[in-house]
């Protein structure tokens, strides 16, 4: 299945040429959970810390959907 994935903070610069406006489609295997897509593209999950779709927030063992565009956040560091 294929996945339309935009990322935030620094993540995008790990892929060359990826732009932030179009995203960039990843073709996963069907009933892909979204720690499968943060280790094939990977994404740390301590990097990558929080992922969503629709504006909702998916914890790491929610299944994704063909066609679904998932944005994956930087997690935020400091105090």
């Amino acid at each position: 299945m294929k996945v339309r994935v935009k990322l935030f903070g620094i993540l995008g610069q790990r892929f060359p040429g990826y732009h932030h406006e179009q995203g960039m489609e990843v073709e996963i295997p069907d009933g892909a959970r979204v720690k499968d897509l943060l280790a094939h593209l990977e994404i740390l999950k301590s990097f990558g810390g929080v992922v969503a779709v629709e504006g909702k927030l998916l914890a790491e063992d929610a299944r994704l959907e063909n066609g679904a565009e998932v944005n994956i956040f930087q997690s935020v560091f400091g105090g």
